[in-house]
């Protein structure tokens, strides 16, 4: 009886020691996940600031469109008030012309009728 207890004690003692080396093992697993864990979240910080940069950008890009379109409006407006004044400039100066072109065909009239009466 003794016997058979030696022998479940020396099981048990090899259980020990392979519970030991499985413990063992463990350990030495333990540091690269640990390290895993700290990188991945490393790159996970990373991601959510790129996340948050990207939303940045995204948030620039719909302020420089909006400003773009109001810039865009003020331009046609501007460009719309400036063709009118090139138009009424233009009619005013064609106005002038007839009117300078009339005076120096009267002027011509009337050194005509001079000449005449001269002759």
């Amino acid at each position: 009886m003794e016997e058979i207890l030696q022998k479940i004690l020396g099981r048990f003692d090899s259980i020990d020691v392979r519970f030991d080396a499985i413990d063992y093992r463990f350990d030495r697993m333990e540091k690269p996940l640990d390290s895993m864990d700290n990188r991945l979240d490393s790159v996970e910080n990373r991601l959510d600031s790129m996340d948050n940069r990207l939303l940045d950008v995204e948030e620039g890009q719909k302020s420089l469109l909006s400003e773009q379109g109001e810039m865009r409006k003020e331009v046609a407006f501007y460009y719309g008030s400036l063709m009118k004044k090139l138009d009424e400039a233009k009619i005013e100066l064609s106005s002038e012309l007839k009117h300078v072109s009339h005076i120096q065909k009267q002027h011509q009239d009337v050194l005509e009728i001079l000449n005449e009466r001269q002759q």
